[in-house]
């Protein structure tokens, strides 16, 4: 089961937003601005509503949204919230939009929720109009099938160790990736497809010019 998460970050081409093997739609707060421009009714809107306007969220619920509404003052940040949602529903996949641009402490922030969902078991992609971020750990192994796709490897935890890459202009085998030494920025797909595993720790991916 599928899940679109759409956070309040800008999204420059809608046209590239795919919503049609998706189960669940979720707006974390300004994000249901997204949903409207897209002519989508979304499942749930949740967070604390400081940035959404009250007459779209009286739309979406007489639409049939459920609108889920926390203090302004909490702990965790509303794409979060929608995450909690989502796994509430039993998804096993995440796509999340609008999660990445104007304020880096907050696209930092969302690429940290994808470790609580790697150890969840759940796939899950911070997506806009340049950029594919996902996880690889030894649990995740990842295949980019696109010839030619530009890609980056950074160190997530402190070490990564046992980094494997096949099928790419530079191929590794039982490498060791620390932080604070970004050798793994821009690679390329050279074959039909890449391969990219980890024995321990775990790697951000970036898939460039995703859309």
């Amino acid at each position: 089961m599928k899940s679109i998460i759409f956070s309040g970050a800008t999204i420059r081409d809608y046209n590239k937003i795919k919503v049609e093997s998706c189960d669940l739609v979720i707006c974390a707060d300004s994000g249901a601005r997204h949903a409207a421009v897209l002519g989508i009714v979304p499942n749930y809107i949740v967070g604390d509503m400081d940035s959404v306007k009250p007459s779209l969220l009286d739309e979406f619920q007489d639409k049939g949204s459920i609108i889920i509404k926390f203090p302004r003052d909490k702990n965790e940040v509303d794409t979060e919230l929608a995450i909690e949602v989502a796994l509430e529903n039993k998804v096993n996949e995440i796509v999340i939009y609008g999660g990445l641009g104007e304020r880096l402490d907050h696209t930092q922030a969302n690429i940290h929720l994808l470790i609580a969902l790697l150890h969840k078991g759940v796939r899950a992609y911070l997506i806009d109009d340049r950029h594919r971020i996902s996880l690889v750990s030894q649990e995740s192994p990842v295949r980019i099938k696109d010839s030619g796709a530009v890609f980056s490897l950074l160190p997530l935890t402190c070490k990564v160790e046992g980094v494997q890459i096949k099928g790419a202009q530079w191929e590794l085998e039982d490498a060791l990736f620390e932080t604070g030494k970004p050798y793994g920025v821009s690679n390329r797909v050279t074959e039909e497809y890449a391969e990219i595993s980890v024995k321990r720790g775990t790697l951000i991916l970036y898939e460039i010019s995703y859309l």
